[in-house]
């Protein structure tokens, strides 16, 4: 009998996982993207985006019945004011990338996912960013954002879990709005340049998601 193949899962994006996650939702893409950033992003507190065995990053965009009525945010209690972004967490090395989609929901919100009346049901893998990393002591530190449309049943409470997460509000925007969000996330050094490398990185998949929702909702 033959052995079934097991996936290292060690890479930002590994081949054999993205193409099952193709075969199940074809129209995602793989984008690529380089930005050059700098201490404290990736290096300084609260921005340690690759460190603890991370090799990328699930981000949930959950609504609850059409996106364009309300896709969720969030704030950290220590972002900058009004950074509010869609909920991302990381995928560790060894950890498949669904594994780590079911794991996020729950700490972050409460809800589990699966195909029940009162749970998250996912709905598409809307496509993944892929990162080339230039850090100015680091170097080069690939890292990949899978972006995920899920929908949470209409009367849920969202109620966090893990008190690490630091979760400091909610805020439901249209899903269009996320090209304002990714602008207010793009000026964070204009009140923070600690946060600036940050803010630049995260408006990036801001405008990833509100380009295929938008032009999905026009299609």
């Amino acid at each position: 009998m033959k052995a079934e193949k097991t996936m290292k899962l060690s890479n930002a994006v590994d081949p054999e996982e993205f193409a099952e996650l193709q075969q199940r939702w074809p129209e995602a893409a793989l984008e690529a993207v380089a930005l050059a950033v700098a201490h404290p992003f990736l290096t300084g507190e609260h921005q340690l985006l690759t460190a603890n065995g991370r090799r990328a990053e699930i981000c949930y965009i959950m609504h609850r019945g059409d996106p364009a009525d309300g896709v969720l945010l969030h704030i950290k209690t220590f972002y900058p004011e009004g950074a509010y972004r869609l909920p991302t967490g990381g995928i560790h090395v060894g950890e498949a990338v669904l594994a780590t989609l079911q794991r996020e929901i729950f700490e972050e919100t409460g809800l589990t996912v699966g195909e029940g009346r009162d749970q998250v049901h996912v709905e598409r893998l809307l496509g993944v960013l892929a990162y080339d990393l230039q850090h100015h002591t680091l170097g080069a530190a690939p890292f990949a954002t899978y972006h995920f449309l899920v929908r949470m049943p209409a009367d849920a409470l969202l109620t966090p879990q893990d008190p690490e997460e630091s979760i400091g509000g909610w805020q439901w925007r249209p899903a269009c709005d996320l090209h304002a969000v990714a602008d207010v996330l793009d000026a964070v050094h204009l009140r923070s340049d600690e946060w600036g490398d940050w803010g630049r990185f995260r408006a990036l998949s801001h405008r990833f998601v509100a380009a295929r929702l938008c032009a999905h909702a026009r299609a």
